[in-house]
């Protein structure tokens, strides 16, 4: 009876268009018991395009979100069911085809900006959640704290000369890939500025991917670009197998970012 109740409500929240493939969704969330019970149903699954829903349901901690981005998935979930997603196409960033704008550029030679890492998460995490409508609930950003506080997620921060904290993004760290998870700026540029300094680091330190999920038009100007799912999941085993950066991240101060050629790896060292 349970059974019937809850695909009736499946039926009912999602309307006559999407019920076929959300139900489908919802018995292979049941087949396929989601962690830590059992694993996530396979990405080809997905059943609505272009940001496939692979699963319904399941706990948010860090042991499913992790094991989510090593498949490929990440939660959707600004309510229960969680929706968990394997967008196709999935968007990224290679790190030598970085652009650094005309005005970007100057910018951050200025130093009228101070970048840092690790310093206010919490506060970061609060910019990003921040407007109108917002993924990050309570429950998700106890979840990015609690994986901070434990090395896994990290931080980059932009203040003004007021000491102000003006634009940032958050993230976590997967071995040789980033998710990027959200990103904002209150005053002009200061996100594409912690974009710069983040990636930056990350090509010096042996990173190979950014990961920012779905389009975005203002990644797409710094040279972000999309490819097939397949592709990204492929490349996934050999990206989370080396160890991660674990503890707090600093900016290097032999970085020189105003200076970075992203095509020329080692053009960033002062």
């Amino acid at each position: 009876m349970g059974f019937i109740k809850n695909s009736i409500k499946c039926v009912r929240r999602f309307g006559i268009f999407h019920k076929l493939g959300y139900g489908r969704v919802w018995v292979q969330s049941k087949l396929f018991p989601l962690p830590p019970k059992g694993k996530f149903p396979p990405a080809w699954t997905a059943a609505i395009k272009p940001h496939g829903l692979v699963a319904l349901g399941g706990e948010l901690t860090e042991e499913t979100l992790l094991t989510a981005y090593a498949q490929g998935l990440y939660p959707f979930y600004d309510k229960h069911p969680i929706e968990w997603l394997s967008c196709n196409p999935r968007m990224i960033l290679f790190f030598e085809k970085m652009k650094l704008k005309k005005g970007l550029r100057p910018l951050i030679k200025s130093n009228r900006y101070r970048v840092t890492f690790d310093t206010a998460f919490d506060q970061v995490v609060s910019g990003c959640r921040n407007r109108e409508w917002t993924w990050l609930v309570p429950e998700r950003v106890d979840l990015a704290i609690s994986m901070h506080k434990h090395g896994l997620a990290h931080s980059v921060e932009v203040w003004n000369a007021e000491g102000e904290l003006v634009g940032g993004l958050f993230g976590v760290d997967m071995g040789r890939l980033f998710i990027s998870e959200s990103a904002f700026s209150s005053e002009n540029n200061t996100m594409k500025i912690a974009c710069a300094y983040l990636n930056c680091h990350l090509q010096h330190w042996g990173y190979l991917l950014n990961d920012v999920q779905a389009y975005g038009e203002h990644f797409h100007r710094m040279g972000y670009e999309e490819i097939p799912r397949n592709t990204y999941i492929k490349q996934l085993p050999d990206l989370i197998s080396v160890e991660k950066r674990l503890g707090k991240w600093e900016v290097d101060d032999q970085l020189n970012v105003g200076q970075w050629i992203p095509s020329k790896p080692g053009s960033q060292l002062s």
